[in-house]
């Protein structure tokens, strides 16, 4: 229902949009026509108006109505209504009550005697049309009620969605969200437990300011297709099959606070898990075409990237301060549904290895979701603060699939950065110079 509105007001600012372009552009016309070349009436198309100033055609054409003439005099026959211009110069809209070989005679309806003869050439042209003022002003009344009746029979979807922030589809987004990040295996019969508490998304709520500065635009269609092409371009690279390894992964099992070792089948599980946060991304977000990467998002682009760099020098102390400090305000004392982070996939988020949580992370950037980055940071920040042993903050040298996730992030970004950033400002070698002084000197 709120799409078919949205079409439908689309609509009527499109034909606003022509009708005002029209009319200034036939005034615009007359004004050279009459005023500067001091013709005696502007030839739209074969055609022209005026506005009449007398109630000689009282009955059938009234004071201040607009009457709009072909031009031309060949066809005139009797009773027809004529626009002449008389020996004084005056335009005079009356009826032809005689045609006399060239000669006309014309006559007002609520005059009593004929005007003077005149010539077919004196004729200006036939009245085809003539309009009120009262017609205009009622085509305007419609178009109003019209406008206001759309907007009362849509007046609680407006309200939950402008004034009260509800989105519409949440109902559809918590359902498919949760459909898609079920994996193959069974649930297994322990007691659930969240393991994310939401005490992490409850402080002081801080205000984000608006940032503003040099946009770079980037269509997300354009990114979907060179996704495509990067992923080929990876396998392509890569000479021994990631997939078919036999890799163990561990992560931190904060119900029996001690590490377990998890088994391949974890690709699977991230696998699933990306699918479902880009769907909902994508469905909580339908209406975004382009990515604007504003300052805002900039500092954000940056951060993830230079965390991937800092992961792949292992620099712990660098990202410790990265998650304590981030260059960007976090947003507190949001409602986490409606955000998209359901329980569900929260516990699942937490716990995929950190090149997942930096994937989340850019694709939060590129549908502008600010409230689903902050949630997936949050999630990555609590981890790492639990992580006393350091097993996830480092990263094996051994681990070559994690590291070639890093990389590849890095190098897709990079070709972001290279493909749409004219203006200089994503300044990703900076970074990489900077990550690499820092890591040195603390080492």
């Amino acid at each position: 229902m709120v799409k078919d509105v949205t079409a439908v007001k689309s609509i009527f600012k499109k034909i606003a949009y022509v009708i005002l372009i029209l009319l200034v552009t036939l005034c615009l016309y007359t004004f050279l026509m009459t005023d500067i070349l001091k013709k005696d009436y502007a030839n739209v198309f074969g055609y022209t108006y005026f506005v009449v100033s007398t109630g000689s055609m009282s009955g059938t054409i009234e004071v201040n109505d607009i009457i709009f003439v072909k031009v031309g005099n060949k066809d005139v026959k009797k009773n027809d209504i004529v626009t002449y211009k008389d020996k004084s110069g005056v335009m005079v809209t009356h009826r032809v009550v005689e045609v006399l070989g060239n000669k006309i005679i014309t006559k007002g309806d609520v005059n009593n005697s004929e005007d003077d003869p005149i010539s077919k050439s004196d004729i200006v042209g036939r009245v085809t049309l003539h309009v009120s003022p009262s017609f205009i002003l009622k085509c305007i009344a419609i178009f109003i009620i019209l406008f206001i009746f759309l907007a009362l029979v849509n007046f609680d979807k407006v309200v939950k969605k402008y004034i009260v922030k509800q989105d519409d589809k949440k109902e559809d987004l918590e359902k498919k969200a949760t459909e898609e990040i079920k994996t193959s295996a069974k649930e297994k019969d322990t007691p659930h437990v969240d393991n994310v508490p939401k005490e992490v998304f409850m402080k002081d709520a801080e205000v984000i300011d608006k940032e503003t500065g040099l946009t770079v635009t980037i269509p997300l269609e354009d990114l979907k297709k060179m996704e495509i092409v990067h992923n080929r371009e990876e396998k392509e690279k890569d000479n021994v099959e990631m997939f078919d390894e036999v890799e163990v992964v561990e992560v931190l099992d904060i119900n029996a606070n001690d590490i377990i070792r998890k088994s391949s089948d974890s690709r699977e599980r991230e696998n699933q898990l990306m699918e479902a946060v880009l769907g909902l991304l994508s469905l909580k977000n339908d209406k975004i075409q382009k990515t604007r990467i504003n300052k805002k998002w900039l500092i954000r682009y940056q951060f993830v990237y230079k965390m991937a760099n800092v992961l792949l020098l292992n620099d712990k102390t660098d990202l410790i301060e990265m998650m304590e400090h981030p260059s960007f305000k976090e947003i507190y004392d949001y409602d986490l549904d409606q955000v998209g982070l359901y329980e569900n996939l929260r516990n699942k988020i937490y716990e995929m290895p950190i090149y997942v949580f930096l994937r989340l992370l850019f694709f939060s950037i590129l549908y502008n979701d600010e409230a689903f980055f902050d949630g997936i940071f949050k999630i990555l920040k609590y981890k790492i603060q639990l992580d006393s042993d350091g097993r996830f903050r480092y990263i094996d040298k051994k681990d070559r699939y994690t590291i070639k996730q890093l990389k590849s992030l890095i190098a897709f970004m990079r070709k972001i950065s290279n493909r749409f950033d004219n203006k200089n400002v994503f300044e990703l070698d900076k970074i990489d110079r900077m990550t690499k002084i820092k890591s040195y000197i603390n080492s």
